[in-house]
């Protein structure tokens, strides 16, 4: 199997930051299929989403490309479900492309993929996190990250074990309050908490979602208050997540620690917009970006170098360093299928099994087969724990990808 091992990508990252970016191409080309939000609500983080496969694209092409011809990807913009429908339409009937690759958004990525998979045309799902993407029985449609559902467990299990023995409470004496946007994404997440709060034998003190485009929080805010948590488990874009923090504080909701599930509350914006009120107060069960232990993860910090080269600035987000590994196993994918025959693609994704020491974020890529629940799916991929503290997003759990020096702190 074909599979870029740890000192070898860290070669071919740190050799790409004194080459050229601009090369000319080869006449022959593999042109691959991207849906993003680059406009609306969502561009700030579907833009970075893309900004991961596109690092990746410039690594294989300087590498040689895949099947010996050189990668160009057709982007396409995807402010909603409805434009997702039409952009993978066009792709698939108009562009021709085998493949597409997307989303961050699960509610886009689930009206994507479904298009995709009715023109038998892989759809490579990078970051959209909604269980129901990989529980429809789609052959074509693959996920490398984890799941929805992994967050709110993750969010819960982290609330009455670390957190609760940070704090000095047993698991049952800890009371959680679950709020949640009601799109794919959030609704996957409070299903991954009540199914293991159900598990745990823990009742939640509250269980409530919201529209994410909403105005007001503030008779969500007061709900949560009279409960009296010890902790908000919160599964938020950036917006709604910085407008129910701040009408938190002018209610004088007071809580141990909020415990985000990615998506907008691990955002520079979010900070910036609430400055040090986050600090030792927020964590995040999600993505991990560029902080982490490079001990840990090999050639994450030439990777960040090729990013502020590439783009200009540093990153904006977490959301690049998945995308980037995600796509760089579609390129292992497609090398050993040795064409972009729809059926050779699938017969490949589902023979990947490769190992957690061999990708960058140290976690390994197996996907579940037909007659499964979740077909498609990363069974091995994962998350990590992070925390706002001084400004920045650390990584403070798994402790061998902590960052050094930081760890898990409590108000």
């Amino acid at each position: 199997m074909r599979i870029l091992k740890s000192a070898l990508l860290m070669t071919a990252l740190a050799a790409l930051l004194v080459a050229p970016l601009g090369s000319a191409m080869a006449a022959d080309e593999i042109k691959l299929g991207t849906i993003f939000s680059r406009t609306g609500p969502l561009a700030n983080l579907g833009l970075d989403s893309w900004r991961g496969a596109e690092l990746a694209r410039i690594v294989q092409n300087q590498k040689g490309g895949l099947l010996g011809k050189k990668i160009v990807f057709i982007n396409g913009d995807a402010p909603n479900p409805k434009a997702a429908v039409s952009e993978s339409e066009r792709l698939c009937t108009v562009e021709k492309v085998p493949v597409i690759l997307g989303s961050f958004s699960s509610s886009i990525s689930l009206a994507a993929s479904a298009k995709a998979n009715q023109h038998k045309v892989i759809y490579w799902e990078l970051g959209g996190v909604g269980d129901k993407i990989t529980e429809r029985g789609l052959k074509y449609v693959f996920r490398t990250c984890p799941t929805g559902s992994d967050l709110g467990r993750d969010q819960l299990r982290f609330a009455l074990g670390e957190l609760a023995k940070k704090i000095g409470k047993k698991p049952e004496q800890m009371k959680v309050a679950s709020i949640y946007e009601d799109s794919a994404y959030g609704t996957a997440c409070a299903a991954g908490i009540r199914d293991e709060a159900k598990k745990m034998g823990i009742k939640l003190a509250v269980d409530e979602a919201y529209n994410h485009k909403a105005t007001d929080l503030s008779s969500l805010v007061m709900r949560v208050k009279a409960a009296g948590p010890d902790v908000i488990l919160e599964s938020s874009y950036e917006n709604d997540a910085i407008m129910f923090f701040r009408q938190a504080q002018e209610a004088g909701l007071k809580v141990r620690q909020f415990v985000g599930s990615g998506g907008g509350m691990n955002l520079p914006g979010y900070q910036k917009a609430l400055g040090n009120a986050t600090s030792g107060y927020v964590c995040n069960v999600g993505y991990p970006g560029y902080n982490l232990n490079p001990a840990y993860a090999k050639g994450i910090k030439e990777l960040e170098a090729l990013y502020t080269k590439t783009f200009g600035e540093k990153p904006n987000s977490v959301f690049s360093v998945i995308n980037y590994m995600g796509t760089m196993a579609l390129w292992d994918v497609i090398n050993r299928a040795g064409s972009l025959d729809p059926d050779a693609l699938v017969k490949a994704a589902l023979a990947t099994d490769i190992p957690a020491d061999q990708t960058i974020l140290r976690f390994g890529i197996k996907f579940a087969g037909p007659g499964s629940k979740n077909m498609g799916q990363n069974i091995l991929a994962r998350y990590f724990i992070s925390q706002w503290q001084d400004g920045k997003l650390w990584i403070v759990s798994p402790a061998a990808a902590a960052t050094p020096g930081r760890s898990l702190q409590v108000k």
